[in-house]
């Protein structure tokens, strides 16, 4: 059985939720679960990944989480099948 998510996967607004829900699993399975109720929104572009918190030393802690960060998002799309880009992470 195949399933053909394509029209979903294309979705920007899928791969935003996908990415949001991505960052969230990353930060519980790194015991830093309470910096999600910080984050705004998280926006994906194809050249890049916005992570849109409410203070700025929410920023300096997930940046030193940030490869970890974007390997579950690219796992995410992965199981997904969204193809894979280099993007950057960016905080604001």
């Amino acid at each position: 059985m195949h399933l053909n998510l394509s029209s979903q996967t294309s979705n920007p607004a899928i791969i935003s939720a996908l990415a949001w829900n991505a960052v969230r699993d990353s930060l519980t399975k790194l015991g830093k679960g309470e910096l999600v109720n910080y984050i705004e929104s998280v926006k994906i572009t194809p050249t890049r990944i916005t992570i849109k918190t409410l203070k700025p030393i929410v920023n300096m802690e997930l940046s030193n989480h940030q490869e970890s960060i974007k390997e579950r998002i690219e796992e995410s799309f992965k199981t997904f099948g969204i193809p894979k880009t280099e993007r950057k992470i960016v905080f604001i």
